[in-house]
């Protein structure tokens, strides 16, 4: 997802910071395939299961040194949506509800309790909303960068429909664009994605993989999706990291107090702040990452 700063929204060129990054080192067969997303298990089928939701245009393995990290120490579904960083395409229209839908069966289907959901940017969003959909085997979110109406990051002022209007205008124009444009426009915002060269690489190689229309859709969406009103309904524990580092256009303790507001309506919920990060947590500061996330499963080092 784009980066986050007080102000008026931007023109769509602004959104380069939109792409996303994924680190290629899969280790285990694939366990299951979905019209809307492919699933990579890996670890002990017997622990604690969780499923990790990647952001827009990464593919599951974005988290493969976190799943490395944790070994056996947890039943790990890495997702991979349909039309990101290489994954075939399927579908058409919404992008979120339905996906949400389909991964609500594959936890129904795999008869899965208990589960911490991790999820990144869009994903997050995903994640928070299948909380809702599944209350008694969803127990734990962690939201990595991500925010429920990402709209008010840019012009607090924004209203929902204002917020729609503009997500639709972007889905259109990304959508239209000749490739070359597209991926030039990715280019632009790789700096705020990720503070290293290496991240920054991948994150352009990753959104070059991508379908570009299915990309496009799934922008505005998120762009001009407002998923404040589901929040009261999270029975979950909620952990949400934000990312800082200098420069930035507002401070550590700022950027806190705009997220928490973001999350009031979270009953059980912490702001977190992690500092030297850019968008891509787990990839900026693993370390740190890895200690949230162990804290949330209750883990041993």
């Amino acid at each position: 997802m784009w980066k986050k700063v007080c102000g008026p929204m931007k023109p769509l060129s602004w959104l380069a910071i939109g792409v996303i990054i994924a680190i290629i080192s899969a280790t285990s067969a694939k366990a299951d395939s979905h019209a809307l997303f492919d699933v990579e298990r890996l670890g002990q089928a017997s622990e604690q299961s969780v499923i990790f939701i990647p952001g827009l245009a990464t593919p599951g393995e974005v988290w493969n040194e976190t799943a490395e990290a944790l070994g056996n120490a947890a039943d790990m579904h890495l997702i991979s949506v349909a039309g990101f960083g290489g994954v075939p395409a399927a579908g058409e229209g919404d992008f979120i509800a339905p996906l949400v839908n389909a991964l609500t069966d594959y936890i129904d289907s795999h008869d899965l309790d208990n589960v911490t959901l991790v999820g990144h940017s869009l994903g997050a969003q995903i994640a928070l909303q299948l909380a809702v959909a599944r209350p008694g085997k969803v127990t734990d979110v962690v939201v990595v960068d991500s925010a429920p109406f990402f709209a008010a990051l840019f012009n607090p002022a924004v209203t929902p429909d204002q917020a729609a209007q503009y997500g639709q205008g972007i889905a259109m124009q990304m959508a239209a664009m000749p490739h070359e444009q597209f991926m030039a426009m990715s280019q632009q915002g790789l700096a705020v994605q990720s503070i290293s060269e290496h991240g920054q690489m991948k994150i352009l190689g990753w959104m070059e993989a991508s379908d570009q229309y299915v990309v496009a859709r799934a922008m505005g969406e998120v762009a001009g999706g407002d998923f404040r009103s589901v929040l009261s309904e999270v029975k979950a524990e909620v952990t949400i990291l934000i990312a800082w580092a200098a420069p930035s256009p507002v401070s550590a303790d700022q950027l806190l107090a705009i997220y928490r507001g973001q999350y009031a309506g979270l009953e059980h919920s912490s702001v977190q702040v992690v500092r030297d990060s850019r968008h891509f947590i787990m990839l900026d500061q693993p370390d740190v990452f890895m200690e949230h996330l162990q804290t949330r499963l209750m883990f041993e080092e």
